[in-house]
């Protein structure tokens, strides 16, 4: 878990800029006094909900690619580590992220073709409370604006899981053993129950 959230906080690092550009733009057009924009911009801490959305885009993922109980093992390792990575001593980030993949397990589950970056920019959203101020409500319906600030996720994230899917199998091996960067110790027990049920699944 620790190379995913290392290969994602750089990634947030990276697009971040553009993304605080865009939404910075959109809010800055609407007719906001003083204490409305420093409630939206200035008192949340955009980087880390942007973090927080990068991680939960990806980590949507697991359930789909994974045996139940090896899914629910790497959540349980991405909610005890996502923090920290972040630099936090809280649970704002890894209360988004949980949140965030809540949301678009539920899209994706109800219509197919609703992106999954697009729930993240619209759960993103809604946390700096656009939804509530009459003045930048009408932001969370205009598609343009959404494509926009989901632009930097739908193009820039990688395909981290999948990806190691296709280069990894899942075996029995020591932490003090484990080679790769890209590494996360799995339990015996998750072990045995991917053994019984044969996926296209990956040694860590």
């Amino acid at each position: 878990m620790a190379g995913f959230l290392k290969d994602m906080a750089k990634v947030a690092k990276r697009t971040f800029p553009e993304w605080h550009k865009t939404l910075t733009a959109g809010i800055e057009e609407c007719p906001l006094g003083y204490d409305q924009r420093r409630a939206v911009l200035e008192v949340h801490p955009l980087d880390d909900y942007y973090f927080a959305g990068v991680v939960a885009l990806e980590a949507a993922k697991l359930k789909l690619l994974f045996a139940p109980d090896a899914a629910a093992e790497l959540m349980s390792q991405l909610g005890e580590q996502v923090d920290a990575v972040a630099d936090r001593g809280d649970r704002v980030v890894s209360d988004l992220v949980f949140f965030i993949i809540g949301r678009v397990e539920v899209s994706s589950a109800i219509d197919q073709q609703k992106m999954p970056y697009d729930q993240v920019v619209k759960a993103i959203l809604q946390r700096l409370g656009v939804d509530k101020i009459e003045a930048t409500e009408h932001l969370m319906t205009e598609i343009l604006y959404r494509h926009s600030l989901g632009q930097p996720l739908a193009l820039e994230v990688p395909h981290w899981w999948t990806n190691l899917q296709k280069k990894y199998r899942l075996a029995d091996v020591q932490e003090e053993e484990l080679p790769a960067q890209e590494t996360i110790v799995v339990s015996a027990a998750v072990q045995q129950q991917v053994r019984r049920k044969p996926r296209r699944a990956v040694a860590f």
